[in-house]
């Protein structure tokens, strides 16, 4: 067994990971087992997945897909946009009004954070610092701060970019040979991460595996979801652009128009050799004159204005696929 395996599955490195999901909360998983049940006999659940994980026969259970409303107003949800990029898409659409979380059991979810907690340094050192999202000592304000530095520094205009359903759309095979290249001699722990993108689904009423994408929901999904773009912040600033990005939502700053329409072409080709498309309704060229939002953030050229945390209204509960029995189970995968 690999380093980064058997330090994965050490029972000290799972009672970390235990304790950051117990303080993370969140809701059971496809065995219907939630975290006061699972904490009954935590002892022997901890050293149960330890066991599993140093014989190398851990399987994750399926992932309990559900559907949870979105926030209007967002970016992510508007259908409105101000484009000015080639052969938009029809803007009356009317949009989603839910987005599906895939969320791993309890069991699965402390063996992802011990891998985390494991494999962080690593990545982070892969990261470049362009890259704001899902990341310990960044966030949105120090996202806003680089920002503000490059229009400052007379960077007027900006390529809002918005990637095409870009959890949905992540090409396994290209994420794990991105894996391959920064863990290039840990197959365990590979096959470990292989288990996750490539885990099956339950929704109630069908069992599939994914083929492609990363699970919004998952813990290891937002260090993946880094990984897979920085491919993308290392050649555009290689190119001398200016970038800020925030997982999938970035902004590319440059000094004129022109440079911003250029930019738009450049990025189109390079996400296609990641098999990844710039939302055309979504993506747009803005300016610091005319004014812009980003991150929940307005940008004029003579300020930027935060607006105060509202607190979020509470919607109604989500509705739970009944827990899944082995018995359930064979006659979903037989069908």
């Amino acid at each position: 067994m690999t380093q980064f395996l058997n330090n994965i599955g050490e029972f000290n490195t799972l009672e970390s990971a235990w304790q950051r999901v117990l303080a993370n909360g969140g809701c059971r998983g496809s065995d219907g087992i939630g975290l006061n049940r699972f904490s009954y006999d935590l002892e022997q659940n901890l050293n149960n997945l330890s066991d599993s994980l140093a014989r190398d026969d851990y399987h994750p259970y399926p992932l309990l897909r559900f559907a949870v409303p979105k926030r209007f107003g967002s970016k992510k949800n508007s259908s409105k946009s101000a484009l000015q990029y080639p052969n938009p898409q029809p803007a009356n659409r009317p949009p989603d009004t839910h987005r599906f979380l895939s969320v791993p059991t309890v069991r699965d979810r402390v063996a992802q954070t011990a891998a985390f907690l494991v494999t962080k340094d690593i990545f982070e050192a892969e990261f470049e610092s362009i890259s704001h999202g899902y990341r310990e000592g960044r966030g949105v304000r120090t996202a806003v701060d680089d920002i503000k530095a490059w229009r400052d520094k007379g960077y007027r205009f900006a390529v809002d970019a918005d990637i095409d359903d870009y959890f949905d759309n992540v090409n396994s095979e290209l994420l794990l040979a991105k894996l391959e290249k920064l863990f290039p001699n840990e197959p365990g722990l590979l096959r470990l991460f292989e288990k996750w993108i490539r885990a099956e689904v339950y929704d109630g009423e069908r069992i599939w595996k994914l083929e492609k994408g990363i699970p919004q929901g998952s813990v290891v999904s937002p260090v993946l979801a880094n990984l897979f773009l920085d491919e993308l912040d290392e050649t555009l600033m290689e190119l001398g652009l200016k970038l800020v990005r925030y997982a999938d939502d970035f902004l590319i700053l440059t000094k004129s128009e022109q440079e911003a329409r250029d930019a738009v072409e450049l990025t189109d080709m390079l996400l296609d050799d990641l098999k990844l498309d710039l939302n055309p309704v979504k993506t747009k060229i803005v300016s610091f004159d005319r004014g812009f939002k980003f991150l929940g953030a307005i940008f004029l050229y003579d300020g930027i204005y935060m607006p105060f945390p509202q607190k979020k209204e509470k919607g109604p509960p989500p509705k739970f696929p009944p827990p899944l029995t082995l018995k359930r189970y064979l006659e979903l995968k037989n069908r």
